[in-house]
């Protein structure tokens, strides 16, 4: 399922666009010399719609992209989260009601990770199993300050770059002013009929070095006063370059282009993209040339090149005209041009096809990842909490759809094997909101209500007290992780620190004890002194 919105925020359109060139780049590096020349001028045309247009189109090719993630952390002084409450009849309170088969919540902590409020107890529930509770971004921060000044900054370098660009069209538009029509030059006149552009204006101007093509909406082509016009065949040759161009627009290309420069100029790999993107529509041009030429004319159109490329090293970005610093280049491609075969153009344009849809699909706007609640059922072990990968069109009433899809594959499960879950409950998304089961990005977790959990301690020695803390074979417990249902616990006294490990499948293989006079007991004795233990990931503790 496509789903196409028009809500790209710039600094996306930015990095993605980034992304594209960088990409396209490596694939013009190693491919340049094997697929014809016009693959690269349409993938860089992809890119310039990216880099210019707020599209967002999402597909099962797309790369995912998370809501909240880190660009949106960039551009605040800080950001905090905070998850529903929980759904149903005291939940939050960590209590499961007697006879209830199944529950929905709106965090993803199942019961047995609620917090237990106690003045002697601090529970933490581990990252990535949520707590209902509140984050803060921890990532790179501007400070509000700056983050005031970028815009500014950002529109006195768009004006800058526009001006500069505008100022260097100013120029040549006054150097092309004074420039003659050709009207009776025969020999002009009869080679462009024969290349049906007889409409096409041919001007000369003293000012110019080289042909050029000016204009968009009515192109014309410029031709360097000291020209050679009684040389037929150089004269041939160049008014077939010059008309390629305007059959193929590239004045509209690059007009383009000069947009993208002045909208991202602070971006070098657009700079670098504009290099690549001149060169690459003067090497399509030359193959479009040469396709409508004999074998014996590839020479001669060589030297022609040669004869009329500018000299000096500045290549222009206002219009199309010959440049000496990429003439080795395309005389070499000239010499070594052979016609395509219909595999080739086959492969070639599936590749740019292909790569075209992949970038094109590679960039989305923000969209809320958010599916469905908790999810969990008497029947199965572990509670499930369904996110979008992509964006897709959800229809009516999508949580209530997921929730219901969630819950009647845990109410259906015999294996109590969290992978066959994943897979099953995928399948049962993708029917349901018609998508490529790679939509959906499941977060599963142990899941026990109080009973089965006292149960499961009980046989390894581990029985629960009145004040919600734990005993381990009679003893009282200072610090206890069960990482696997993400339930932590820590006091200032104790005889022994515990850590639960589980199987694949969530049952009990090995509870580890620590004691007085263990190096790992005396260090988490130090961090709990020190108040920081609370804070500790589960690795550090």
């Amino acid at each position: 399922m496509l789903h196409f919105r028009m809500n790209m925020p710039y600094f996306y359109m930015a990095l993605y666009g980034s992304v594209m060139i960088a990409a396209i780049f490596v694939l013009r590096t190693l491919l340049r010399n094997k697929l014809p020349k016009f693959v690269f001028p349409i993938l860089w045309g992809v890119v310039l719609l990216r880099l210019l247009v707020p599209f967002s189109f999402s597909s099962p090719l797309s790369l995912p992209v998370p809501a909240g993630s880190f660009l949106s952390g960039l551009f605040s002084e800080e950001v905090a989260y905070l998850e529903e409450e929980v759904v149903g009849d005291r939940l939050n309170e960590g209590t499961w009601e007697k006879g209830q088969e199944e529950y929905t919540m709106g965090t993803n902590a199942p019961i047995s990770q609620v917090a237990i409020t106690e003045e002697a107890v601090t529970t933490v529930v581990g990252e990535g199993t949520g707590s209902g509770a509140y984050g803060i971004w921890d990532g790179p921060v501007l400070s509000y300050s700056l983050w005031r000044r970028l815009p500014v900054l950002y529109f006195l370098g768009l004006a800058a770059v526009a001006g500069i660009l505008g100022r260097q069209k100013y120029g040549y538009n006054r150097k092309l002013k004074n420039g003659l029509l050709i009207e009776h030059n025969e020999t002009v006149n009869s080679l462009l009929r024969e290349m049906n552009m007889g409409h096409v204006l041919v001007f000369t101007s003293d000012d110019i070095a080289s042909p050029m093509v000016c204009g968009l909406l009515n192109p014309r082509i410029y031709l360097p006063a000291g020209m050679d016009f009684c040389n037929t065949v150089l004269l041939r040759h160049v008014l077939a370059h010059e008309t390629m161009h305007i059959r193929r627009r590239d004045n509209w290309m690059k007009a383009v282009m000069l947009a993208a420069i002045a909208l991202h100029w602070y971006n070098p790999l657009v700079w670098i993209m504009s290099k690549c993107l001149s060169s690459d529509l003067e090497a399509a041009c030359d193959a479009a040339v040469l396709g409508q030429f004999g074998e014996e004319e590839r020479k001669g159109y060589a030297y022609s090149l040669l004869a009329m490329a500018i000299t000096g090293s500045r290549t222009t970005l206002l219009y199309s005209a010959f440049s000496k610093t990429e003439v080795e280049k395309r005389v070499k491609g000239i010499l070594h041009y052979k016609k395509a075969t219909i595999f080739v153009m086959l492969f070639a344009v599936l590749f740019t096809f292909g790569s075209a849809a992949v970038f094109a699909t590679g960039g989305q706007a923000p969209f809320p990842s958010y599916l469905s609640a908790y999810c969990a059922s008497s029947n199965c072990r572990w509670g499930v909490k369904a996110t979008l990968s992509r964006d897709i069109a959800l229809g009516e009433n999508p949580q209530m759809r997921a929730d219901n899809a969630i819950l009647s594959v845990l109410r259906e499960d015999t294996t109590g094997d969290p992978d066959i879950l994943k897979r099953e409950i995928k399948a049962a998304l993708a029917a349901e909101f018609g998508v490529e089961r790679r939509a959906f990005t499941l977060d599963i977790s142990l899941c026990l209500d109080q009973k089965t959990l006292e149960k499961e301690y009980a046989a390894w020695g581990i029985t629960p007290q009145e004040d919600g803390t734990w005993l381990y074979q009679g003893e009282s417990v200072r610090t206890y992780e069960d990482k696997m249902l993400g339930s932590y616990q820590s006091r200032e006294k104790g005889a022994a620190d515990i850590s639960v490990q589980r199987n694949r499948l969530g049952e009990i293989t090995e509870v580890t004890v620590w004691r007085q006079g263990d190096p790992q007991y005396d260090r988490r004795g130090e961090r709990i002194e020190q108040g920081r233990f609370s804070n500790l990931p589960a690795a550090e503790y």
